[in-house]
């Protein structure tokens, strides 16, 4: 299980990693074609805004995977391991609520904007398959989150639930 998180999540990062490459190739090209052609790239605003999202949302599986979000520790040095267990706890399971919760948005604004046809102001693209692409990712993400729930052991070992901890 833990093999197919980590090629789920590298992949999604991948996918990041290019389209962050390709957000930077449109910045180079139209602050060039702005500031010595006067002649900046019309279309450069609203793809990276699309990119934007992407570009969180497909970083998003790798760093529940790495258990990388942001945490607030200050009661954890003071606290015995059962109290640290506890809030480790509390704390995955915020992660499954909370990103199960984007995932969900996200997939009902996909389907609304599918329903609707919203395109973007310039090219005219359709917004929904964006949309549903960050919907997957957070879906993968939510998954993550609930298997490493689940199964405190997977992608890190000193993890506070992990089951070989002394009390």
């Amino acid at each position: 299980m833990e093999n197919l998180l980590k090629s789920l999540s590298k992949a999604l990062a991948s996918f990041a990693c290019i389209v962050l490459l390709a957000v930077m190739l449109i910045t180079f090209v139209d602050v060039v074609g702005r500031y010595f052609f006067n002649s900046p790239i019309t279309f450069a605003v609203e793809t990276i805004q699309l990119s934007m999202g992407l570009l969180v949302l497909f970083g998003l599986a790798i760093t529940t995977l790495d258990r990388g979000h942001i945490a607030v520790d200050v009661l954890d040095t003071v606290a015995p391991k059962s109290v640290q267990r506890i809030f480790a706890m509390l704390a995955a399971l915020s992660a499954v609520v909370f990103i199960t919760l984007i995932a969900w948005r996200l997939w009902d604004r996909g389907i609304k904007f599918y329903e609707d046809g919203l395109a973007t102001d310039v090219l005219f693209l359709p917004v929904w398959p964006v949309v549903i692409l960050m919907a997957v990712a957070a879906s993968v993400a939510a998954f993550i989150a609930l298997v490493q729930f689940c199964i405190p052991s997977i992608q890190g070992d000193t993890h506070p639930l992990a089951p070989d901890l002394e009390d």
